[in-house]
């Protein structure tokens, strides 16, 4: 029973019981209809794939279960999820959580919710046909609905058998790779054509079929088709339109704009294949000329709003396409250089035939996103990058072209022109003392990073230039990394991306050149050290100056470093807090630390009082006396930069004095120690 049938039927009965007396009517044991069952292969004893459609009335949630069952005769593998699809009339994918086989019935467990009066196409890969022929009787339920059931003839017309008679194949175009018209037959089938029962036809070879096709470009004698929905990459599913019911011969007609393309080879036969109640019939052999390209054979235009080198500037390409485009597509647009591109884009500066994009992401110099839903079909093209998407032209003045790839085909852009730089020219500065720093060196520790630089050469836009920071290989960078944890010149940035190991920082303010220029990742950025000990050197440029800023080497140190900052009471070892007595401070330049440290931090032997400390490092002995700024050094007398004094009740000696003398290394920057060997 078809819908349209259900819905006239409901419209009846409403009306009967409105001009009737008021009786109790039994409930519909199910609502559950079976519109189609198909196999790729009839014959018996084969393993094959089925194809069922069916059509619910009450919607199904996540967990609930479709159940089809087999008959007698039958056998079913094992089955993974993978064997089983499960799509509605719209060919969006439906989650699939489990298959489940017993015998021959197959327990499908949804993943995702199904609202009521969908119709959905159910395949089944892996099911070996009964090895007699006959006419079998495959039923389907759900977990809200009865089982109901459909017949399928299994060795009595072998799908493998073609008609009396091969049908001539018509091609608008016949080189390869060309977006062509179709037109198959006219030829006497075995059935008549039935309103409501599926053609459907097999492409000669893969990837011919666009993502979709629209049913005003296919007719069936003439009529235009009533449904037409794709299974897979290779097959077109025709639903007979009432126009053709009862014909005795067939016709299939697809216009230009259906978006079939003949196949990439050449010098080869092709044939098409056409099913119709469980008979297939063939076409005569066809073969299709060598392409010239295997790109589109016109290149689109580049429109730039400024053509001047290294310019921030907004894009817009037009394009004709050799197939429809529709809602949902995938879109690629390729730039020359990754220095165009900013790491991240947003959908609302992207539109293509004015509509905003979607899913819209970024991978080095390529663009990708999709078009929106509703989105009108069309075979021209209209992308177009705003100003506000920070694309860049080539900082070299010469000619380029751009690569697009629509649903698959690639499309090349004619050359396009980029002249005269419009950059500043850079005035002379000195970084030669410009800085790098880590706010933590142990490694595989969270750290921040301090770049001062001591001038730029050219100025620096808010919100439109940046500075780049290049990590090396070993650095853990976080792919987003919120603007709020970091600084230009003590406001947080407009904006951070993160291009692979580099960090795009955009400040909020103008920076002018000459200027110093300060960068604060602060440890909240989530970046982490590098797992393994060693020097690395980490790198720095700008947007607008050519080549290297400046370069500087960080030295990462084991994790059994010791960590602590001026006037915080307690230092960080092999990832854990402990407390100190004191917080470590300052004096004249130099930083004294309580005697607890020395022990309990860096494992030294070490005894004090309220008047006196002594440590001991293998063969040195030091002792100090609180008030004094002489240490006494393996009974010899050594001046203190500083003298000891006593805070909280101990001792807090110089920092410097003991670590040269026992070996230790000091890492410092901003108030951050580590110490370590």
């Amino acid at each position: 029973m078809r819908k349209s049938l259900k819905k006239s039927m409901s419209v009846l009965l409403a009306t009967s019981v409105l001009a009737s007396p008021i009786v109790m009517l039994p409930h519909a044991a199910y609502a559950l209809e079976i519109e189609d069952v198909s196999a790729d292969d009839t014959d018996t004893d084969e393993e094959t794939e089925y194809t069922i459609e069916f059509t619910i009335e009450k919607a199904l949630s996540s967990g609930d279960d479709i159940i089809v069952t087999f008959p007698s005769g039958y056998d079913v593998k094992k089955l993974k999820t993978r064997d089983v699809t499960l799509e509605d009339d719209d060919d969006d994918e439906i989650d699939i959580d489990d298959v489940r086989v017993s015998g021959r019935k197959v327990t499908i467990e949804l993943g995702e919710k199904i609202s009521k009066n969908t119709t959905l196409i159910l395949t089944i890969d892996g099911v070996t046909n009964p090895d007699k022929k006959g006419d079998y009787k495959i039923s389907v339920q759900t977990s809200n609905e009865k089982s109901v059931s459909e017949t399928i003839s299994i060795g009595k017309s072998s799908s493998k058998s073609s008609g009396s008679s091969r049908f001539d194949v018509s091609l608008g175009k016949n080189t390869a790779g060309d977006t062509t018209s179709v037109s198959l037959g006219k030829f006497n089938l075995s059935s008549k054509l039935v309103k409501g029962k599926y053609i459907y036809v097999t492409m000669p070879s893969r990837d011919m079929l666009p993502k979709e096709i629209d049913r005003s470009d296919v007719k069936v004698n003439g009529e235009r088709a009533q449904k037409v929905t794709l299974s897979g990459s290779s097959t077109i599913r025709i639903e007979v339109p009432s126009g053709a019911d009862g014909d005795k011969t067939l016709k299939l007609d697809f216009s230009s704009s259906a978006g079939i393309v003949n196949p990439s080879s050449s010098g080869k036969s092709y044939t098409y294949e056409i099913e119709y109640d469980n008979k297939t019939y063939r076409s005569e052999t066809f073969e299709i000329k060598e392409s010239s390209s295997s790109s589109s054979s016109s290149n689109f235009d580049v429109s730039l709003s400024d053509k001047s080198a290294g310019a921030r500037t907004s894009y817009t390409f037009d394009l004709d396409l050799s197939s429809k485009l529709y809602a949902n597509t995938d879109i690629q647009v390729e730039f020359p250089s990754i220095e165009m591109v900013p790491p991240v884009i947003s959908s609302y500066n992207v539109t293509v035939n004015g509509e905003q994009v979607s899913n819209i992401s970024v991978s080095g110099n390529r663009v990708s996103f999709r078009t929106p839903s509703g989105f009108s079909s069309s075979n021209s093209l209209t992308i177009k990058f705003s100003q506000d998407a920070y694309l860049i032209n080539p900082r070299t003045a010469g000619t380029y072209e751009m690569i697009i790839k629509v649903d698959g085909k690639t499309y090349r852009s004619k050359k396009f022109d980029v002249g005269g730089s419009s950059a500043v020219t850079p005035v002379q500065v000195d970084n030669s003392t410009a800085t790098i720093a880590l706010t933590r060196a142990t490694a595989s520790t969270p750290a921040g990073l301090q770049v001062g630089i001591k001038g730029l050469g050219v100025p620096l836009a808010k919100g439109r230039d940046f500075v780049e920071i290049v990590m090396p290989a070993g650095f853990r960078v976080p792919a987003y990394i919120a603007p709020n944890t970091v600084t230009v010149n003590g406001m947080a940035a407009n904006y951070v991306g993160v291009r692979g190991q580099n960090l795009i920082v955009y400040p909020s303010q103008d920076i002018p050149a000459r200027t110093a220029v300060q960068v604060n990742v602060t440890e909240a950025a989530s970046i982490v050290n590098p797992a393994t000990t060693g020097v690395y050197s980490i790198s720095v440029f700008t947007s607008e100056e050519q080549g290297l800023l400046f370069a500087r080497p960080i030295n990462i140190v084991a994790l059994n470093g010791v960590s602590f900052k001026a006037n915080v009471a307690s230092y960080t070892k092999g990832g854990k807090t402990f407390a100190l007595t004191a917080a470590p401070y300052t004096v004249n330049g130099h930083t004294l630390m309580p005697a607890s440290f020395y022990k309990d931090g860096l494992g030294l032997s070490t005894t004090w009082n309220n008047s006196t400390a002594r440590i001991v490092s293998g063969n040195t002995t030091m002792q100090f006396k609180v008030g004094s700024n002489i240490a006494t050094v393996n009974g010899q007398n050594i001046t203190l930069p500083v003298a000891v004094q006593l805070k909280n009740n101990i001792p807090v000696i110089p920092l410097r004095f003991v670590m040269d003398r026992t070996g230790y290394n000091i890492i410092y920057v901003n108030g951050n120690y580590t110490v370590y060997k």
